[in-house]
């Protein structure tokens, strides 16, 4: 009898999810002919999808499941923790990710009687972007840059902030409150009147003397220092409030990550004899990779995100009408985000170890 209900199981599981898997395909041919046979409650239509898929998971499964190694059934929680974003992904995102890198090879207009005209081009806006524009390699280039250096920055700020908050002192909670407002602050024009220390120090107005910017480079200059010199230290001090500014998420990830390693793993460092160097690299550094790994990702497309390349797409676009010349620009800068992921990530695996 329980043999007959497992298999009935698992045949209305696998109903299930054939029906989820074809509402789906639904959903993505109608995104990509922008038909919508729901109206305004077209996200139900998800909603819908995500059960029937989630429910014909377990279902079909279900008896499987018992005899799954703990590995396995870690790796199954994760895809179906991630199905909702996959699924967001392809009814959202994919279908004009694909029109994009098709309008990047094509001359793209609009035409005054609505729709668009689209001509075949080739490669001709990739070699616009990187030949005849003045600004675009130049640009991209600075972005690809700053981002290398700022996440190196970022990753190592993060941890080193996240060992200190988490060490056994006095007063540790305020100690962490006090290192976080500088983060929950960092909003709107907070960040624009404190960030800008380059253009504080250098206020030569009453009404730009903030914060006692103004005292400070009239001091400097006094003692002799020059022009170039202090506006080199406004900017170191810029960097290190916007390093601090995005640190936040990752600080919290790795005091969590240093929170979950086992308080044996220290005594039987201690008890072998090694040193606090020794303990920090073979320890706590390889407890944490999988948190190194996952902070790297987030700010390598947090500071993606954060460029300014993304206004120039626009401007392109809708300012100037070159929409295929957008589509190539951004095209080829998802391309560098992705590469600058790899050269991150593929290094950084090997040296992960995950602790069973």
């Amino acid at each position: 009898m329980e043999r007959k209900k497992l298999k009935i199981d698992m045949i209305v599981g696998l109903a299930l999810l054939a029906a989820g898997a074809a509402g789906l395909v639904f959903a993505i041919v109608c995104r990509a002919k922008n038909t919508y046979p729901l109206g305004s409650s077209s996200w139900m239509l998800g909603v819908l999808v995500g059960v029937l898929l989630l429910a014909g998971i377990i279902l079909a499964f279900r008896n499987l499941y018992g005899r799954m190694s703990f590995s396995k059934k870690m790796g199954m929680w994760g895809f179906i923790l991630l199905l909702p974003w996959l699924l967001g992904f392809m009814l959202f995102f994919l279908i004009p990710m694909l029109q994009e890198v098709r309008f990047s090879f094509e001359t793209v207009k609009i035409l005054p009687s609505g729709g668009l005209s689209e001509e075949p081009l080739g490669f001709g806006n990739f070699k616009y972007i990187l030949t005849e524009n003045a600004t675009y390699v130049r640009e991209l280039f600075e972005t690809v840059l700053r981002v290398v250096l700022y996440t190196v920055l970022i990753i190592v700020f993060s941890l080193l902030c996240a060992i200190l908050l988490n060490g056994k002192f006095f007063g540790r909670s305020v100690a962490r409150a006090i290192f976080f407002i500088p983060i929950v602050m960092a909003t709107g024009l907070m960040v624009e009147r404190v960030s800008n220390t380059a253009g504080l120090l250098m206020a030569q107005s009453q009404e730009e003397n903030v914060y006692g910017a103004a005292i400070i480079s009239r001091l400097l200059f006094s003692f002799g220092v020059g022009t170039n010199v202090v506006g080199w230290l406004a900017n170191a001090v810029n960097d290190i409030f916007e390093v601090i500014s995005l640190s936040g998420i990752q600080i919290l990830i790795f005091l969590a990550a240093l929170q979950g390693i086992p308080p044996q793993l220290y005594e039987v460092a201690k008890i072998e004899g090694a040193t606090g160097y020794e303990t920090f690299w073979k320890v706590t550094v390889v407890m944490v990779s999988p948190m190194v790994l996952t902070c790297t990702l987030y700010t390598i497309s947090d500071l993606f995100l954060r460029s300014d390349l993304a206004s120039t797409f626009k401007t392109v676009a809708f300012t100037q009408g070159q929409y295929g010349r957008s589509a190539a620009m951004s095209t080829f800068f998802l391309l560098t985000v992705l590469a600058v992921i790899c050269m991150f990530i593929i290094p950084l695996r090997k040296a992960v170890f995950y602790y069973d």
